[in-house]
């Protein structure tokens, strides 16, 4: 076995612990990460930084919410600048979307987790991959918690949607953010001593 091959082995092991280590407290950290989206809530709410969420960044994606639904899903869907009016399974809801439910706490604990994600020797080529990647899949992974919101509400009842809301979409990003971590460590960050190997490999062969 070659050393590189060993030390992709001893990476992807390292990995591995992490993933099972995020995974085994989930469950432990839910409370607190409740308690801290509220505290950024307040926070949010005091900087008056959640105006702009609710007239700019809520209308767009209201309208994402209802085309997914509407042509993909097949439901039928009447789209207004926060709510959406949804028909199927004989009843008819209305699924109101304010700032505080785009899911922009996520995105608070995807940068929290750069910190430590980044620290790495890898190459800044790598890590630039990574934080595009990661912002586009935490975006991706909030749109597809609230229309999964919207589908429970339309055919499980309202009850269940909140809870589904509340902590079913926490759960989400957690197993989210611990998957593209697993992701981001076999695929996407590269260390630079590879880089430099395969720098000095080319130059061997020229």
């Amino acid at each position: 076995m070659s050393k590189e091959e060993l030390e992709k082995g001893t990476l992807a092991g390292l990995t591995y612990q992490r993933i099972l280590l995020i995974s085994a407290i989930v469950f432990l950290v839910l409370p607190f990460i409740t308690t801290f989206n509220e505290l950024l809530t307040m926070l949010v709410m005091k900087i008056q930084l959640y105006v702009f969420l609710q007239n700019m960044v809520v209308p767009t994606l209201v309208r994402m919410v209802g085309a997914i639904l509407q042509y993909f899903l097949g439901v039928q869907t009447a789209v207004s600048s926060t709510s959406l009016l949804l028909h199927g399974e004989g009843r008819t809801i209305i699924a109101t979307i304010s700032w505080n439910c785009i899911g922009w706490q996520s995105l608070v604990l995807f940068v929290l987790t750069l910190m430590t994600g980044l620290q790495g020797p890898y190459t800044l080529r790598s890590k630039v991959e990574c934080l595009i990647i990661g912002i586009q899949g935490t975006f991706l992974i909030n749109l597809g918690r609230i229309v999964l919101v919207c589908l429970v509400a339309l055919y499980l009842g309202y009850l269940p949607a909140v809870i589904f809301h509340d902590y079913g979409g926490t759960i989400l990003i957690l197993l989210y953010l611990a998957g593209f971590w697993y992701l981001a460590f076999t695929h996407i960050l590269k260390r630079k001593e590879s880089e430099d190997s395969e720098a000095e490999e080319e130059e061997e062969e020229l």
